[in-house]
């Protein structure tokens, strides 16, 4: 599972057409609640957690599975 955290600049790599390769940075990221340890990796991937800030201004809920990271040179 790849680690994402808040200012990180992402791609949208999403099926939903209108975020397709849109890029922005991560605002917020909201903690699944879960009942042991062992579930919360999944829950991280799998869940809409990542609050993103697009460039054009719009913003949108994104799962982990759902973004790359943009490496910065």
């Amino acid at each position: 599972m790849k680690s994402l955290t808040v200012g990180q600049r992402v791609c949208v790599n999403a099926g939903i057409p209108a975020f397709w390769h849109c890029t922005g940075g991560i605002v917020d990221i909201a903690e699944p609640f879960v009942r042991d340890i062992a579930t919360k990796a999944s829950a991280l991937f799998e869940l809409r957690l990542y609050s993103v800030r697009l460039d054009d201004g719009r913003s949108f809920r994104f799962r982990g599975r759902d973004l790359e990271a943009i490496e910065d040179h």
